[in-house]
């Protein structure tokens, strides 16, 4: 098993708060941060430009590994500054789809592993950034974690057991060698949406190399 920590966000956060049961353990440390002084855009400290490449890169993970295991998008949009409306900086829309579990949970988890690769590649990692990262993927893990619940009557852990399916860590290898086999295609992806912001399912298709 690999180590996980404690995230003291979520520990200290409102028994309301839908995102604290998703990010109650991250892989990464948690930063020496002043929780109340700051958001998380302080943390990471991207220019302008990284940030909206790194949420392209997100988002084109998501859009890439859903399309390699054959289903299909409706479009990707990264949103302009300040529009929360979506409760995020983007989103995919995902046709519907009837596969695997594994493939949803793949498809939720490619975003936050995405950001990390890219960190790694471009020369921008750091711990601190590797754990907004996590932190921001609250939603695309409880995604994966109502799939579960649902599949298979029992909750995700975050145990670090690279060995149980039912566990984040084996779900984040997986995914990882998910994205091994796309990876190009999903930085080609990234970059079409960072100059076109709103890309349709067809265009992603043929720009990831795909056909529809």
């Amino acid at each position: 098993m690999s180590r996980w920590f404690a995230n003291p966000y979520a520990l200290a956060a409102p028994d309301n708060d839908e995102r604290a049961p998703w990010v109650r353990y991250t892989r990464y440390p948690p930063p020496l941060w002043d929780w109340g002084s700051s958001g998380t855009d302080a943390v990471a400290a991207y220019t302008p430009e990284e940030q909206t490449l790194n949420t392209a890169v997100h988002e084109a993970a998501h859009a890439t590994v859903y399309m390699a295991a054959g289903y299909q998008i409706g479009y990707i949009m990264l949103h302009e500054p300040g529009d929360h409306s979506h409760g995020g900086r983007a989103h995919v829309h995902y046709l519907p789809m009837s596969g695997s579990l594994l493939d949803w949970a793949v498809t939720c988890a490619a975003g936050e592993r995405a950001e990390v690769r890219w960190m790694r590649e471009t020369g921008r990692w750091s711990l601190d950034r590797a754990w907004v990262a996590e932190l921001l993927a609250w939603r695309d893990r409880s995604q994966i974690g109502a799939a579960y619940r649902e599949g298979y009557g029992k909750d995700l852990t975050f145990l670090g057991d690279h060995d149980d399916h039912m566990d984040y860590a084996w779900v984040m290898d997986r995914t990882d060698e998910a994205l091994d086999l796309v990876w190009d295609r999903v930085l080609t992806l990234a970059h079409h949406l960072v100059d076109h912001r709103h890309v349709t399912g067809e265009e992603a298709a043929r720009i990831a190399g795909f056909t529809v």
